[in-house]
């Protein structure tokens, strides 16, 4: 198991846009994103309901990220939270290679 397999810092954020939504995976501290979907085919901001939650995680398996499953907490929905003062919702994701070395 490598030190890049074992870390976890990579977040996905799914933000408000001119029209639906941006996905973007992004490491902790930086701004450049890893991976980026556009879902124009999104509702507009605020609406997120389960069923956009559930989606979004579909794409991030697209893109070959996953929510890490420890993260799917009563107080989120299937792992998003809402990030503070922005029209944003994020998850904490890993590489498949990091989930797999994690045992999941």
């Amino acid at each position: 198991m490598t030190t890049e397999n074992c870390r976890r810092d990579l977040t996905a954020i799914c933000k408000a846009a001119d029209s639906g939504y941006l996905l973007q995976v992004i490491r902790d501290g930086s701004f450049e994103p890893l991976a980026q979907k556009d879902l124009s085919h999104w509702p507009d901001w605020p609406t997120f309901p389960v069923d956009a939650a559930h989606a979004a995680g579909c794409e991030l398996v697209m893109l070959g990220y996953m929510i890490w499953p420890d993260t799917v907490t009563p107080d989120s929905l299937i792992g998003w939270r809402a990030v503070p003062d922005q029209q944003a919702w994020s998850a904490k994701v890993g590489t498949f290679a990091q989930l797999q070395a994690a045992g999941i």
